[in-house]
């Protein structure tokens, strides 16, 4: 295979789909159709992740480097309005660009490839930066769609946490990175030459206070006139709730000379102060890179824990970071923060939670006809995908052992059959007098683990009690599932995440016959081909991974991964007319990145390969 300059690797949802049927619902007690998202500031669709100022309703301002704005749309562009001219960085479809406001214009077009949907992040980078944004705009008959629901984790720090000498602030440093490979939103609170400890400050940049006073406050340190910071408002902490917290403090408490005694008990104060703003989640306070205060960091940690606080952890540094993972000898490059990332994922998934929530805008259906799309609420996420048509069914291919089915239950529902793997049957009655939403409806056995296939089907069966047989697809839970960090597996969303060499019409999403959900990966052409369909995984931890995928074909192609630090490992797939799985394993991860693809070479038509459900993950 040709070597090649690619695009690093995206991140992407599967499809939704249309909205449907109207005030038949309204009446009939199935769920019940909002107004497309119009992508004004008060549309439900658009989800302002961190700490943003929205005391003016015609206007919400950006704090903190790092915030963003996340959702959806429709159509072949969007624009931005903003109260005054920014720059600022835009991720669509998991393509990161950047967006320099030259000619200060407050409206900025935003162009996205085909009619989507799409992905959309709008984010600030450094600390200094404040993105007053007005309202999305969209083309005629567009919309704003709701963003996949992700877990939220905030990350405290100094200029290390806010990406001081990286390329783009942070969107390069090891907060955004680990969290986007982790699939959570996150936050990140931190700006550079903060200490822990209250009091202590650069001169030169002004008597900041320190994190055990600024975090509890709503804008940065850069709008702070002393170190009370009484001109800067508290934070209303019930805006979001954080499942996971890290904490990385201590470099400049070393360079401002805080003593180690008083650091440590300042550390267990703060600890404190964080666990009563955020009773239910989990801190890990991580070590300095440097080596700065480890252990009275750690000290602090155990005296937490010691006092009955069970979800707070240490997670040690010792050599993660070498001076030449450092632009300066501190703060690390691009290079070194994708190192730091990839060493702390595995550490951070541990605390995370092994319960994974799939939104029904995940899920694999039949036919988009068959399952119509709104608003719903008490659903989660507030939407959810709905049908009576009989033997109509939704799929969601998952790792774990075990998975619990969440939906509504309605006057107007009927009888759904849940089977996994394509065993047995359960029918599942989701009548109801009354209408609750987001309420277990089923849970599997303990599964063996490893991949399954959950399918859930229409009947067309119901209570004599209720009036009609709809079943509504809203929620799954997914029991002590791995991350697959291969983007679009099932190809559900067309060929987004994925990248050819050469570009061309012989590759193509199609939906002719899915393994599991809609659609799948098809190599072939009329007149002789040859190339590869691929994805680049970067900020991968070191270690041993396992690259599987579901294919047949008339043989001959090659299913391989490369660039991971060793030799390239890859298997010649054999002539099948039904789907088959095909595993490369002990893939060594040496250098924090791998490439997984499949090449075809075929005279013409006679030749062809299709390829679903592809997982890449850690052993």
């Amino acid at each position: 295979m040709t070597s090649r300059e690619r695009s690093p690797r995206i991140s992407v949802s599967r499809r939704f789909l249309s909205l449907g049927l109207g005030s038949l619902l309204l009446a009939s007690g199935a769920p019940v159709l909002a107004a497309a998202g119009d992508g004004t500031l008060s549309d439900p669709n658009l989800r302002f992740v961190g700490r943003w100022d929205k005391s003016n309703s015609s206007v919400y301002t950006s704090n903190w480097g790092g915030a963003y704005l996340s959702t959806k749309f429709t159509g072949p562009s969007i624009e931005v309005h903003l109260e005054a001219p920014r720059s600022f960085e835009y991720i669509i479809d998991g393509v990161r660009n950047s967006y320099w406001n030259w000619n200060n214009s407050t409206t900025v077009t935003l162009s996205a490839q085909g009619s989507g949907p799409h992905t959309l992040q709008i984010a600030t980078t450094w600390e200094s930066n404040k993105l007053p944004i007005k309202k999305l705009q969209l083309p005629v008959g567009e919309k704003t769609l709701p963003p996949d629901p992700r877990p939220l984790v905030e990350f405290i720090g100094d200029s290390i946490t806010a990406g001081h000498s990286t390329s783009t602030g942070a969107l390069t440093d090891y907060a955004w990175l680990v969290a986007e490979m982790m699939g959570a939103d996150h936050t990140q609170i931190a700006v550079s030459g903060i200490a822990l400890v209250n009091g202590y400050f650069y001169k030169d940049v002004g008597p900041w206070p320190g994190m055990d006073n600024l975090y509890f406050k709503s804008r940065s340190a850069l709008d702070c006139q002393d170190t009370a910071c009484a001109n800067n408002p508290l934070w209303n902490f019930s805006t979001y709730t954080p499942r996971l917290i890290v904490i990385n403090l201590g470099t400049n408490d070393a360079f401002l000379g805080v003593p180690a005694s008083e650091f440590q008990k300042r550390y267990t104060d703060f600890l404190v102060a964080v666990r009563a703003k955020h009773p239910n989640a989990e801190i890990a306070a991580i070590g300095t890179f440097g080596g700065h205060y480890l252990g009275e960091t750690e000290a602090a940690v155990k005296a937490r824990v010691s006092a009955g606080d069970t979800k707070v952890h240490f997670i040690g540094t010792k050599d993660w970071v070498l001076g030449s993972d450092t632009a300066d000898g501190v703060h690390p490059h691009d290079k070194g923060q994708v190192k730091i990332a990839g060493l702390l994922l595995p550490e951070l998934q541990k605390y995370l939670g092994s319960t994974t929530t799939v939104n029904d805008t995940q899920f694999g259906y039949d036919n988009t006809a068959n399952w119509p799309y709104g608003w719903q609420a008490g659903a989660n996420q507030s939407d959810n995908h709905w049908s009576n048509v009989p033997n109509a069914y939704y799929q969601l291919q998952f790792t774990g052992t075990q998975v619990n089915v969440y939906g509504g239950r309605a006057p107007m529902h009927g009888v759904a059959a849940i089977s996994v793997d394509g065993g047995a049957e359960t029918s599942v009655d989701t009548y109801a007098a009354t209408r609750a939403d987001n309420v277990l409806l089923w849970s599997s056995p303990t599964l063996a683990a490893g991949l399954h296939t959950l399918k859930v089907r229409v009947t067309g069966t119901r209570n004599p009690s209720s009036g009609n047989t709809y079943i509504t697809a809203d929620r799954v839970d997914i029991v002590g599932g791995d991350l697959n960090l291969s983007s679009n597996a099932g190809f559900e969303n067309g060929l987004t995440g994925w990248n050819a060499w050469p570009a061309g019409a012989w590759q193509y999403a199609d939906k002719t016959s899915p393994r599991s959900g809609s659609s799948h990966l098809t190599h072939r052409s009329t007149t002789p081909y040859a190339g590869t369909t691929f994805q680049q995984l970067t900020g991968l931890s070191n270690g041993l991974y396992t690259f599987k995928a579901w294919v047949r074909g008339t043989g001959g192609q090659t299913m391989y991964v490369k660039d991971f630090g060793g030799a390239q490992k890859d298997v010649k797939l054999l002539p099948s007319d039904v789907y088959t799985q095909v595993v490369i394993s002990d893939v060594n991860v040496t250098n924090g990145r791998a490439e997984i693809g499949f090449w075809s070479d075929g005279p013409g038509s006679a030749v062809w390969l299709n390829v679903d459900d592809v997982v890449f993950q850690k052993q």
